[in-house]
């Protein structure tokens, strides 16, 4: 399925309702380790509650709870087989709480980077398989049992009951913001000689976007592997977003007289076109269109010939006030060219996943021919 297909009826009403969605996963999570408990009554049973709750409560979709997960077994298992080998091995209570701190200060010094919650956990299991250090080692590996029952479970409930997909979100998301971009553009252009209302507040709703697309990255990554292998590409989308906003802001800023009004309307005539090529994207990335819009050859170079037209020749007015405005009209249409070299870049960005979601389903094709 293309990248930028209309998702489905069932899709959408899981995306819309999310939150209740997710409310009703985590319920049936609970209630499946609360179930399990009730047939083989489990010592320490309450880890796997404490474990699906923290898995689960911050992180609906489906790729970030696998992360979570994951990591989470990873510092559970690393934790426990410390701890584990303290209870065996230790006598005294202090040669068993010094290697404790040695070891959770070892973890602390290493937390850092995308993986810093398997350290965080392995340093809390460490902590919670030794306890007070009064207990043997079948309590211990009952907590760490537990721990990763309730990680299967999260894991389990997350993959196949009403999945939340992070691919939705983070198009919901980029679709936000290119909208955003199109209207301020467009308000901009249409306002004259003052600043459209609640352009900085739509701007500052666009950032937002751009930032919660950043954090479904690795979400990204875990549930596909095609965009796992076009992180970089996913990067550079939200860094080309950044900087149409930037640009935005900037435009936003300029003022001009009423006796100018004319010089800079003929520009602006010329950013309408470009403000369209930008509904076209936010339209396609919505699922509105079921094709990428193709943009004129050679967009930036003609947007720069057309500029270029609008500015002034050589005068023989020479006083200080045209030369002023000559000034600020070329630097208005070095804002326009540099819009017109972002949006260029945003599409070669799209671009460049349509073709990898393309070669995937090509090599599936060609998997499914029979020899």
């Amino acid at each position: 399925m293309p990248l930028f297909a209309r998702a489905s009826a069932f899709a959408d009403f899981i995306y819309r309702h999310s939150r209740a969605v997710h409310t009703v996963k985590l319920a049936l999570a609970l209630f499946i380790a609360a179930a399990i408990n009730a047939i083989w009554s489990l010592p320490h049973f309450v880890w796997s509650m404490v474990t699906i709750v923290i898995i689960m409560m911050g992180l609906p979709q489906v790729g970030g709870a696998i992360e979570k997960s994951l990591q989470r077994a990873v510092g559970t298992c690393l934790g426990s087989a410390y701890g584990v080998s303290l209870v065996i091995l230790m006598n005294g209570y202090w040669d068993l709480m010094g290697l404790l701190i040695l070891g959770v200060s070892i973890v602390c010094y290493l937390n850092a980077g995308r993986y810093s919650y398997a350290y965080l956990v392995a340093g809390f299991t460490m902590i919670i398989v030794i306890g007070d250090a009064n207990h043997d080692t079948s309590e211990a590996l009952w907590r760490t049992a537990n721990i990763l029952i309730g990680c299967v479970i999260a894991v389990l409930v997350s993959l196949f009951v009403l999945p939340i997909k992070a691919k939705q979100d983070w198009r919901a998301q980029l679709a936000s913001s290119l909208k955003i971009m199109t209207q301020v553009l467009e308000q901009h252009l249409n306002a004259g000689q003052e600043e459209p209302k609640n352009a900085r507040k739509s701007l500052e709703t666009a950032m937002k976007a751009v930032l919660a697309q950043k954090k479904l990255l690795f979400s990204l990554e875990w549930e596909s592997q095609t965009l796992k292998k076009e992180a970089q590409t996913l990067t550079e989308l939200a860094n080309k977003q950044i900087r149409v906003i930037t640009l935005l802001e900037l435009l936003l800023l300029t003022r001009w007289k009423a006796e100018e009004d004319a010089a800079y309307a003929r520009v602006k005539q010329v950013a309408s076109g470009l403000q369209r090529e930008f509904a076209y994207l936010a339209d396609y990335v919505a699922g509105n269109t079921p094709d990428c819009p193709k943009l004129p050859l050679g967009l930036g170079y003609q947007l720069q010939q057309q500029l270029l037209k609008q500015l002034p020749s050589e005068s023989s007015d020479d006083s200080p006030e045209a030369a002023h405005q000559d000034f600020a009209l070329s630097g208005y249409s070095w804002l326009i060219y540099q819009l017109a070299q972002a949006l260029l870049a945003i599409h070669g960005e799209l671009a460049s996943l349509d073709l990898a979601y393309k070669r995937k389903a090509s090599a599936q094709r060609q998997l499914d021919i029979p020899e």
